[in-house]
């Protein structure tokens, strides 16, 4: 498997097949970015244009000054940034990222939510997601694509534990270490006491073990010996046998006592523990640096895509530690051809590291400088699909270099980039950018008002015409005040004349320009001006009332624009989830991991079963969007409807109770439907206000102890007492009709007795 890190690549041996074929691959990388940068130039002039425009900047043969008017009418800025607000409000609900992974069945509930409870630890805990979400949202809004690098953070841990306890107890300690990500290291061990009181009581009951067994020996020997011997027992060979058992009777006792010891003796014990704490961080890549086939729609089946990330020799060597400074001072990349083409020292804005428009007081970074570490270096990340081991299957490769110094060179399983168009184009990679399809408007709006701005000066200054041959030019360069050649051949009534003021019809400007701004609305989906731009976005299974409150004209195209946004969001999810699954042995995942486990055990389950080769992708994520831009009518109208399923199951459940059909399996039929309405208003947990399987054995059981102790009342004890009346009314006359009753048995004796009763 190929793992390359930190080597020229002169100094690669190629004797080797797999690092021959990584020798041709590198190769192949500086021609394919080389010739992709020039393949994309369009793209990034494009989006540099679109960065003028957002900064209201002046663009050469589009809005540079005339006559001295260097106004620029913002149609872009205002534009850009309600699209960011929007979406960023629509992709966050709350202020926070809600989503879920949907189970792949039953089975799998368990490891779905604590993976989704892990996920959304690291996105709206450890990281912000208005920060990472507003300035993605912008990117992608501005350069066509928002790229975003998911890129794990792995902080050395370092603690160093003094522990007591007997070598099963230290042993144990190890073991709970590594089964927490930890690696212990054993620096001293010195035995300080033995628990005495244990070792007696253990050598008490060993030696009664031994004891029976001694004894049970003795009478087995004895026994084999009077049945094998026929002839008078030699005593003293009887004697020397048992006085051998007893001497190893002696010695067992002997090695129990020292075994008893051993385990019972307490030591000390310092550890040195060594792990990772593991961070994700969402790293953007700038879109003039982001280089890939264009052709490719998905970014998980790009066979090539890179970028590259100019900075100073210092920030090299802090972002990737193991930089060998001398080899890479010599073979580092210092001219940033890549960076050059990309636009980003030249021509890039202040958008992006102010690196274009240099301001005083702040340096401009160059090629040579006082400190060599201070030298910008081009550093560039591959990701290429290559069969690198001659396998016939082609590999995904990370490459990481700068010139011919390789940085970092290994296989992985996925690219960690997620892409982010909330426009995309039919069969292209890259989408079409909200502020160049209002680069235009932009245009014809500062025209347009600067013609009013030049006609507004034209009138409001006065002016008179002169004759050239009365005018004192030299006087009139040095800015004196005297212009005129006052002399006796001078007539101001000839030679001075008024000039007529300008005359213009400027009223079909402002109904061009409202005309231009409700084009620019309705290119970000403001169709119908008198609308809002404020997307309810559609969840399946909404009622016909939100659909109406919802899809109005403008809202059907910007609730595809959220979702468009929320495809790149999904992909970032899932690949932080991914991200985790790779460290998923780190003490930092194993402890986020143990937070979440039902059973509060540092198992990443997820983990644990992508291990055993037995996982599930959790392609599939349930993403809540806009939801919080309900009014506080739905709000209210949602309570209610989870007040009703509280107050109807509650009912359904309680007159079966009653009548005692109600079994766990019914009560799971009844509660779906309850769930699944709960689950259309975003209660992801429907136990939170419904009833859960225990509570309601727990009510069950109440129910019948109730019933078993309540009172009768006093219409019931009169019912009762008629019952039991009439019960014994009836049981008199069947014993009278029989013969039992005691009235009949006397009649029966005096009958035998010869007295019969005479009625």
């Amino acid at each position: 498997m190929l793992d390359i890190k930190q080597i020229p690549i002169s100094e690669i041996n190629q004797n080797r097949k797999i690092n021959a074929n990584f020798v041709r691959m590198k190769n192949l990388m500086d021609v394919k970015m080389a010739s992709y940068l020039r393949y994309l130039g369009t793209k990034n002039a494009v989006n540099r244009a679109s960065d003028y425009h957002y900064l209201c900047l002046a663009v050469t043969d589009s809005t540079a000054p005339v006559n001295g008017i260097d106004y620029i009418h913002p149609s872009v800025k205002p534009v850009v940034d309600y699209a960011t607000a929007v979406i960023a409000k629509g992709l966050m609900p709350n202020g926070e990222i809600n989503f879920e992974f949907v189970a792949d069945s039953e089975d799998d509930e368990i490891a779905a939510r604590q993976a989704n409870d892990m996920v959304s630890k690291v996105v709206n805990q450890m990281n912000d997601p208005h920060f990472i979400l507003e300035r993605w949202i912008m990117d992608a809004n501005m350069h066509k694509n928002g790229m975003m690098m998911i890129k794990p953070i792995r902080e050395p841990i370092v603690r160093y534990v003094e522990t007591q306890g007997t070598n099963d107890q230290l042993r144990a300690f190890e073991q709970q270490a590594s089964d927490s990500g930890l690696t212990a290291l054993r620096q001293t061990k010195r035995r300080i006491n033995v628990d005495m009181e244990k070792t007696l009581a253990e050598v008490q009951q060993l030696l009664s073990e031994e004891k029976k067994s001694f004894a049970q020996e003795m009478l087995d020997s004895h026994m084999n010996t009077m049945t094998n011997i026929e002839e008078e027992p030699d005593m003293e060979s009887m004697t020397m046998a048992r006085n051998e058992m007893s001497q190893g009777h002696l010695e067992t006792q002997e090695e129990i006592l020292n075994e008893a010891i051993k385990r019972n003796t307490i030591y000390t014990a310092k550890y040195k523990l060594t792990g990772y704490n593991v961070n994700v961080k969402f790293v953007p890549i700038a879109q003039h640096y982001w280089i890939c086939d264009p052709t490719v729609p998905e970014m998980k089946d790009q066979p090539f895509c890179g970028y590259y990330d100019p900075m100073t020799i210092q920030e090299a060597t802090e972002l990737y530690p193991g930089i060998d400074l001398e080899q890479f001072r010599e073979h580092a990349e210092y001219n940033m051809n890549g960076a050059y083409q990309a636009g980003s020292v030249l021509n890039n804005l202040a958008i992006h590291a102010r690196d274009s428009v240099p301001i005083m007081g702040i340096p401009v970074s160059s090629a040579s400088s006082a400190d060599p570490d201070s030298r910008q270096v081009s550093i560039v990340t591959v990701w290429n699909k290559y069969d690198i081991d001659g396998d016939g299957e082609l590999e995904l490769v990370e490459l990481i270099y700068s010139g011919s110094y390789i940085i970092s060179a290994k296989e992985v399983e996925f690219i960690p980039v997620a892409n982010m168009c909330p426009k995309p184009l039919p069969g292209n990679f890259y989408g079409m950018s909200i502020a160049e399809s209002v680069i235009p408007m932009q245009e014809y709006n500062t025209s347009a008002a600067r013609a009013e701005i030049q006609l507004g000066l034209l009138t409001a200054t006065p002016r008179i015409g002169v004759k050239p041959d009365r005018l004192d030019f030299e006087m009139l360069q040095d800015g004196e005040s005297a212009i005129f050649i006052l002399d006796s051949k001078f007539d101001p009534t000839k030679d001075i004349y008024q000039l007529p003021p300008p005359s213009g019809n400027l009223q079909f400007l402002e109904v061009a320009m409202n005309r231009i701004q409700q084009d620019t609305m309705a290119m970000v989906g403001m169709t119908t001006p008198t609308d809002v731009f404020n997307p309810e976005v559609m969840a399946p299974g909404n009622s016909g009332v939100k659909l109406q409150l919802a899809l109005t004209p403008n809202q059907i195209i910007q609730d595809n624009t959220v979702r468009n946004s929320a495809e790149g969001l999904k992909e970032a999810l899932w690949l932080v989830w991914r991200t985790l699954i790779q460290y998923g042995d780190d003490y930092g995942v194993k402890k986020l991991a143990q937070k979440f486990h039902p059973d509060k055990q540092p198992v990443f389950l997820d983990y644990q079963a992508w291990d055993d080769m037995n996982f599930c992708d959790r392609k599939q994520i349930h993403l809540e969007l806009a939801l919080g831009m309900m009014s506080e009518e739905n709000a209210l109208g949602r309570l209610q409807i989870i007040q009703k399923c509280q107050s109807d199951l509650y009912q359904a459940t309680q007159g079966m109770v009653q009548v005692g059909t109600l079994t766990p399996e019914i009560y799971q039929k009844i509660k779906k439907p309850f769930a699944d309405t709960l689950y259309v208003l975003g209660v992801k947990d429907c136990d939170t206000y419904l009833p859960s399987d225990d509570e309601v054995k727990q009510m069950i059981q109440q129910g019948q102890e109730a019933a078993k102790n309540k009172e009768p009342s006093p219409s019931d004890k009169k019912d009762l007492s008629m019952a039991a009346l009439n019960d014994a009314k009836t049981k008199q006359v069947q014993s009278e009709m029989v013969g039992d009753s005691a009235k009949s048995q006397l009649e029966f004796m005096s009958m035998a007795q010869g007295n019969p009763k005479v009625y």
